[in-house]
């Protein structure tokens, strides 16, 4: 599948979707035990961002509501070049439902003229799981609110910015990283494989003796 109009098409909007198209393009083509073996593999990823999500509506989800929803002022889905990796885009495809990322192809082939995210529809965010990026964002507010104030809260937040790691931080094999070469592996190409294109992750892992390699 190729953007219709993909000259018309902004440059953020277009990378999305060669990640979206490289993801689905490729899982497609897989057995579905190869599949399943690949969900498998994420579910401790999907176990964390579990814990993360009950942190946050427990703790801070009512300030956010006041903060940003309530004024329409979102620090959150306030920028259109939202940052993602490959694998974000892997992770949630594999858990999504087909019209779910048939939603995000159609929203990318509009040009994005509302100042916000791409993502950002009626419903809120259109990830059934959202970028990490976006899940561990704080805006200053929530920091110096809550984080800042309570430092029982503050301590549980560093704990799961420390698994956050566990996942994302190639010191050693992480999901993020391990997905990325595996789609690699079966051609697939993007620009958001951030960890084999990237000049700082790769000299991350190349003092750590971690991974593959590439320039």
């Amino acid at each position: 599948m190729n953007p219709n109009g993909a000259t018309r098409m902004g440059e953020y909007n277009q990378d999305q979707w060669i990640s979206l198209q490289a993801v689905r393009g490729t899982c497609d083509a897989l057995a579905a035990s190869e599949v399943e073996r690949l969900k498998e593999g994420c579910l401790d990823y999907l176990r964390f961002r579990a814990g993360l999500d009950r942190f946050q509506d427990e703790l801070i989800a009512a300030a956010c509501r006041t903060i940003c929803f309530d004024t329409g002022m979102s620090a959150c889905c306030g920028f259109e070049s939202i940052f993602t990796f490959f694998a974000d885009h892997v992770v949630n495809t594999l858990f999504s439902e087909r019209r779910e990322t048939d939603a995000l192809f159609s929203v990318l082939r509009r040009a994005n003229r509302t100042g916000r995210c791409v993502y950002l529809g009626n419903g809120g965010c259109m990830w059934r799981i959202r970028p990490i990026s976006c899940a561990m964002f704080f805006c200053d507010k929530i920091k110096e609110g809550i984080l800042r104030a309570d430092p029982e809260t503050a301590e549980r937040w560093s704990a799961l910015q420390a698994m956050e790691k566990e996942f994302t931080w190639p010191v050693k094999p992480v999901l993020f990283d391990d997905l990325e070469k595996y789609f690699l592996g079966l051609g697939a190409k993007s620009p958001h494989m951030y960890f084999h294109q990237s000049p700082g992750l790769l000299r991350l892992k190349k003092k750590s003796g971690t991974g593959d390699f590439r320039a």
